[in-house]
């Protein structure tokens, strides 16, 4: 594609966002099919975390060696365990869920039945100095079950939103370029590459989106923590930062370019 090619559909992408208001919603809708996403992946599957008599807990000691990129691994790791619920740092000087007076990796577990196997792991890792187990009676919020299914439902029906508003903008899009549709083909440009502009369009929004659930998570990490339930999932997001920026850029675009080929794969017979 040459320079004049590239002006034209500079020209044509410009239009097009000068008018915000279907690429916008477009952008809204491909973050809310990733925060549906994120809410269906953290609600909790197993009976044990919805608001159980007593919360169980181990307390793992950490040295002064391991950064906080290698907790951060270390916590990754401990999640996958059998009969873990969740995992949280905690500096000294922190009182959740009791006093911690050394960097601790806190260890909820699904129930004090779990206590012995993944004890017995945390004693066995290098990182740890010490373990403590601790039970309190539960503070956290009930998490309804039917709360997976309402997520699921809404994952399902922001990308259903987020395609037909895919098919909406890419369609307006080609009724806006007609003129430079018209030229590239007057140029010998050849039919995929005519399409190029759209994936173009749709790449801006993908990234667009995903760069608005980030801006969500941040938020939900700044102001959400007070919130019973949010709380004990929240405080992991610092340390997933980098996956989650390069997770959320990464499934926006494929949203917004899935949302462009599947408008240009019965393009208009008239541009």
């Amino acid at each position: 594609m040459n320079y004049g090619s590239a002006v034209l559909i500079g020209d044509a992408l410009w239009r097009s966002l000068r008018r915000p208001v279907l690429p916008g919603l477009w952008m809204v809708a491909v973050a809310a099919v990733l925060v549906s996403g994120t809410a269906l992946f953290l609600i909790p599957t197993a009976p044990g975390a919805m608001g159980v008599a007593t919360e169980s807990y181990l307390l793992a000691q950490l040295g002064l060696g391991p950064s906080e990129a290698a907790i951060a691994r270390l916590g990754n790791q401990i999640w996958t365990w059998p009969g873990v619920d969740g995992v949280t740092f905690r500096f000294p000087g922190e009182n959740d869920p009791i006093a911690i007076s050394e960097r601790t990796v806190v260890v909820r577990l699904l129930s004090s039945e779990a206590r012995a196997t993944v004890e017995s792991r945390l004693r066995a890792l290098p990182e740890v100095e010490g373990v403590r187990y601790h039970e309190q009676p539960s503070v956290r919020a009930r998490v309804p079950p039917a709360s997976r299914i309402a997520a699921l439902v809404a994952l399902v029906g922001t990308l259903a939103l987020a395609l037909w508003l895919g098919h909406r903008s890419i369609t307006r899009a080609a009724a806006l370029w007609g003129k430079e549709l018209a030229l590239l083909r007057s140029c010998g440009v050849r039919p995929a590459l005519m399409r190029a502009p759209f994936f173009t369009l749709g790449a801006v929004v993908g990234l667009g989106g995903g760069g608005l659930y980030i801006v969500v998570c941040w938020i939900l990490w700044t102001w959400g923590r007070s919130l019973p339930y949010l709380r004990d999932v929240v405080p992991s997001f610092p340390y997933v930062w980098p996956s989650l920026v390069v997770a959320g850029l990464a499934i926006g675009l494929g949203l917004g370019l899935g949302g462009a080929l599947i408008a240009t794969l019965a393009p208009p017979s008239r541009s």
